[in-house]
């Protein structure tokens, strides 16, 4: 049985106003969203027979999986609310198959195991500074030239 079937509220004290973004989550907020998506994610890996090659038992210490997790526990509970779209199940459940994709991907990459964390890989690479400036000043320069032509064919 799920927590829908038991009564308590599909959008919960956290995030009721919408979806939680996790880098913003203020810290007098946090213990009780981490308990909330926590409970939710263990109730998915019940529901739908995940394993660790899909969400790894330290799932929370990968911000990607985590914000891949929130997103589609949002998204459940905007597809099951009563006034949701009679196809919004059907919706849910593609979300549930292209975020599993994504979150086997992760797991891999990070090779995480039922016994044994592993960090995410590190970046390979850094921005070059001077390439970075001179594309930002180049399109923001072409994104002025447009707004001017713009302001002259209007004219």
């Amino acid at each position: 049985m799920t927590r829908h079937s038991q009564g308590h509220s599909p959008n919960g004290a956290v995030s009721g106003a919408g979806p939680v973004y996790w880098p913003d989550l203020p810290a007098e907020v946090a213990e009780q969203a981490w308990t909330e998506l926590r409970d939710w994610v263990e109730d998915l890996i019940d529901r739908f027979g995940l394993d660790a090659r899909t969400v790894p038992p330290c799932w929370y210490r990968h911000d990607g999986i985590v914000a891949a997790l929130a997103a589609l526990r949002d998204h459940e509970r905007a597809c099951f609310t009563p006034t949701a779209s009679p196809s919004a199940g059907v919706d849910w459940f593609r979300a549930l198959r292209e975020i599993e994709d994504r979150l086997t991907a992760w797991a891999a990459r990070t090779q995480c195991t039922a016994k044994e964390h592993r960090d995410d890989p590190a970046r390979g690479w850094t921005t070059d500074e001077n390439d970075w400036a001179a594309f930002v000043a180049a399109d923001t320069g072409s994104r002025r030239e447009a707004a001017i032509q713009d302001g002259l064919a209007d004219s």
